[in-house]
Order: C-alpha cells, then structure tokens, then sequence
C-alpha cells in the first residue's frame, strides 16, 4: 500500500503573494519479509523473486495542483458566465474510478474559480517497503491538491486546505523588493541580505494598523444631543480588540443602555443578484457583541474583540466584504419621575448612594453605523492558534 502526506512547512495561514512550501511524500507502508528474503534469492538477482518478497509497489504518475473553490447560495446569488465557464460540471466519464484525469475540484461543493497548470512531480515510481519518496511544491492558492495513480488504475486525490489573506498593495511590494534586490554593492557579493515578502508585508501592516488617529463622533436624535463617541483609530488588524470611550456629560437625552455590535456588510452587485427577497444585494452578518446601562453614568468606555477567524475586508467580481460596527442607544423619551435619582444616604459612610429605579419608562431605539476597516494580520500569529491542520495523508 502506498501513503502519501502532505505537509505545509510554516503553518496554514499566508499572505496573498506569498510562496507556499509543501513537503509531499510517498512511502511503500508493506513490511519486509527478511526471513523469507534470506532463505530464497536476492533481489538483485532475481527481480521476480525480489518483487514477490519486497511487495514492490509502482504508481504510474503524480502532480500537484493548486485551485480556489467559490461557494455561493444560488437562489440568492447568480454567478457572472466567466466564472461559470470555468467550472463545468464534470460528466459520467470523468467521475469514473478509472479515470486519471486530474481534476482537483472533483467531488467539491461550489465552483472552481481559480485552477494553475498541474506539476508532474514524477512518473513510473517505484518503492520497496518503507522506502519514501519526497516532494517540494511552491504554489499560490487557497487549497494544495495532490493527484496520483496506480498503473492502468483508478486516481486518487489529496486535499490540504490553506488560509489566504490579502493584503492591499502587493504588486507594489513586490516591485519595492526587486528594487532591492539591484540595489547592492558591485565590489562585494550578497552585500545585503534578501528581505523576504513577509517581512516588508507585515511592516506595511503593522503601519497602517498602529497609526493613532483619535475621531470624536456626535451622537444625536432628533430631539437633541446625546452624547459623544471617540475612536481611537479606523484600522484594525483581525485578533485585534477595538477601543473606544463614550461622553454622556453634556447629553440632553438620557442614554439608559447602549449596545455595539461588530457586523460585516455582504454587498452583491444587483446584476448578479438571483432573487426578488435581497434584491439590495446586501446581506450583515453579526459576530462580537458588547452592551451596558449607562443611566447617570457621565463616561464610559468599550472593547471588543475581533474573532481571528473572520475574513478581512475584501472586493471580487461577486461580493464586496466591508466592516461596521452598529450602535443602539435606548433614550428615555420623556423626562424620569421624581426621586429617579441616586439619594446620598445621610450616615457616616457619605460616600455610599442608594437607588431605586422607576418602574416605568417610556424609551426610543436609536441606531447608527460607522465603518471600520478590519486588515489581515501576521500570518504566523494566525497559524499559530488555528485549528486547521497543516498535514494529510491517504493509504490507497
């Protein structure tokens, strides 16, 4: 029987330009009969004999391949032919078991959107027991696929899944470190050492993300003002928490409670949209939540987490992914009873109050939205505590 596993040599979370290494290996997992070996022939005299003892094992080829399968609700959203085109449903033939095509998206839900040339890793192997082979693949993609077949047998496929983020502005990183690469000196050879992509991206990154800039925001309804809301900065990395501090000093309005939800904005082009129900094309999804009452507090303040496994802000042909975080202040409509207010206790400990809330008060909801932007973050740092295994094998 032959084994092959795959294994990602850093973790399985990149950066969109990134070169992925991928340590393939495949082994004859038979045992060796020694015993009969010794008492018989040697191999290298008779090659029937050797075969027989050995359990010599051949596969006629192997290749590797990277695709990105796309997974859409159909009945809401309807794929642009380009893409269609570029998955096509497979016929009988192909879904065969002697078929040795190597389809990488066979058996895979949603559309094949992006598929490289394949890499024949090699052909007509042959393994004695427990000998191994390895392999190096260096690809870009969301999913490494690694195809091989028995002689005049079926194929097989293994799938180890990868986690991509993109980052804005990398065909300018990858310009700025061909330049260099021709900046050293003549006279001495390596001068400088290389800097890799991951180190220029995560600089670039870590720039942008760390950059304070304080934003006060107005908090009103339409019968005056509420408070104020300042923001520390408008650019996060995932795994990050955001920060922020509410003023309810000079409100007119009486806050009773606030919530602030963290939601990401789904937006579909209306010309891909496939039913009359969103016909906005736009879809919110909720993940982080925090919420207090406020009532007679003067100032407070929020942090909220963001999930290291949601998807940094992104724009394809089919979707465009945003942040916001939504605001819901509930506001005391009219003006609190009497006796709606702490009572300083008259004893020796003065800076003990006692309070007893009205049993009824009449509330409005008011809402509002302020988009952030929420970036990748250090690829080790998110292989580091995620869950997705970096290797896979298969016994066939």
């Amino acid at each position: 029987m032959i084994e092959v596993k795959a294994r990602l040599l850093r973790g399985s979370v990149f950066f969109a330009g990134e070169c992925i290494e991928c340590e393939i290996t495949f082994t004859n997992t038979a045992s060796v009969n020694k015993e009969t070996h010794n008492q018989t022939c040697h191999p290298a005299l008779d090659s029937e004999c050797s075969n027989k003892n050995y359990e010599m094992d051949r596969l006629a080829w192997a290749s590797v391949q990277i695709h990105c399968q796309c997974s859409v609700n159909e009945s809401w959203v309807k794929l642009p032919p380009r893409i269609e085109r570029s998955s096509e449903n497979l016929t009988s033939d192909s879904n065969s078991a002697s078929c040795t095509s190597f389809i990488p998206s066979r058996g895979e839900e949603g559309r094949c959107v992006i598929s490289t040339t394949p890499k024949i890793l090699f052909c007509d192997l042959e393994l004695a027991p427990g000998e191994s082979r390895n392999c190096h693949a260096v690809k870009y993609s969301y999913k490494i696929t690694v195809g091989t077949s028995r002689v005049q047998g079926d194929s097989k496929m293994l799938r180890l899944p990868i986690r991509i983020l993109v980052i804005q502005g990398v065909d300018e990183i990858e310009n700025f470190l061909c330049k260099q690469e021709n900046l050293h000196n003549p006279f001495l050879e390596n001068s400088s050492p290389r800097i890799s992509f991951l180190d220029v991206a995560v600089d670039i990154l870590m720039t942008i993300t760390s950059r304070r800039n304080s934003h006060v925001y107005n908090i009103v309804s339409e019968r005056g003002s509420v408070g104020q809301f300042c923001l520390f900065k408008s650019a996060y990395r995932i795994g990050e928490e955001i920060v922020g501090s509410f003023d309810f000093s000079n409100s007119l309005i009486i806050c009773l409670k606030f919530s602030v939800v963290l939601q990401s904005e789904e937006q579909i082009p209306e010309d891909l949209c496939n039913s009359s129900k969103h016909s906005s094309g736009v879809t919110y999804s909720s993940f982080t939540s925090v919420s207090e009452h406020c009532l007679h507090a003067k100032k407070t303040h929020l942090v909220l987490p963001i999930p290291v496994t949601v998807c940094p802000e992104f724009v394809s042909d089919i979707v465009c992914l945003k942040w916001r975080l939504h605001f819901e202040f509930i506001l005391a409509s009219s003006p609190l009873p009497a006796g709606a207010s702490p009572v300083q206790l008259t004893s020796s400990h003065t800076d003990v109050a006692t309070w007893q809330g009205p049993p009824d008060i009449e509330v409005e909801t008011v809402t509002w939205d302020l988009p952030i932007k929420i970036l990748p973050t250090n690829p080790l740092n998110a292989s580091s505590i995620s869950t997705t295994r970096t290797s896979n094998a298969i016994v066939f």
